[in-house]
């Protein structure tokens, strides 16, 4: 596996000199129910990216662990950059990547929050970065991806400190789950046209879980899902 923050800058250039793509992930530092660590959505960005790795031979860049979390600072422990920091972050590593040779870049995005942001920044790179291509992975928004979690834990409703997110974190780093933490009932996710934030989310959501009850999450069924996650990345890769 190649991980950029192992290669010398001489490495690096030869790499370049043959590949132009680059496997980029986003995490977050934030809350994820009594049962996750804070750091659920960086160790799930860096695992699928990891795997994917191993895999294609495509480097990996360090993993950034932080995101746009306003809507979870109602929880200790969540750090949250602002929309317009977070852009201008995304931005600086697309113009940096680019000017060093990396024209096609996957982003491997383990938090919804952060998203908007890079997307936004994309666009705004856009007219400067004309040869610079992205593709966006995210397991929860995947359908083919998805429906592993449908097929292993049945019909799911939300998909923060759920069971298929709790199993996928059983699977990559089960230090970092308490399941005896849970209460033991579901936080049922409501359809609303309301947008959440650090106010509104803690009334919707006291215990920070959006959807069932993660007690039934398996180890078994994070695996196929890491598993399903990383086909369908190598196969953009590949597609690239």
């Amino acid at each position: 596996m190649k991980l950029l923050a192992e290669m010398s800058w001489e490495e690096t250039k030869e790499y370049l000199a043959g590949e132009d793509r680059l496997i980029l992930p986003l995490g977050a530092t934030e809350q994820h129910g009594p049962h996750l660590g804070l750091g659920t959505d960086t160790f799930e960005a860096d695992a699928i990216a990891r795997a994917v790795g191993e895999k294609s031979g495509v480097v990996v860049a360090p993993t950034l662990c932080y995101g746009m979390s306003h809507h979870h600072l109602a929880f200790s422990g969540t750090i949250s950059l602002k929309p317009a920091t977070l852009i201008a972050v995304y931005e600086d590593i697309f113009r940096a990547l680019y000017r060093h040779g990396f024209r096609r870049v996957l982003i491997v995005n383990g938090h919804g929050g952060n998203e908007a942001s890079i997307v936004s920044a994309l666009h705004q790179v856009a007219a400067d970065l004309a040869d610079l291509r992205a593709k966006l992975f995210q397991w929860w928004s995947d359908a083919d991806a998805y429906r592993v979690v449908i097929e292993k834990l049945g019909k799911q409703e939300g998909s923060h400190a759920s069971p298929g997110e709790t199993s996928l974190m059983l699977a990559i780093n089960p230090r970092a789950v308490k399941l005896e933490r849970l209460k033991g009932r579901d936080s049922n996710v409501i359809p609303s046209r309301d947008i959440l934030n650090m106010h509104l989310f803690p009334r919707k959501y006291p215990d920070g879980i959006m959807g069932l009850n993660p007690a039934n999450a398996s180890a078994q069924a994070g695996q196929a899902l890491l598993d399903q996650s990383v086909e369908i990345c190598v196969k953009e890769l590949e597609n690239f």
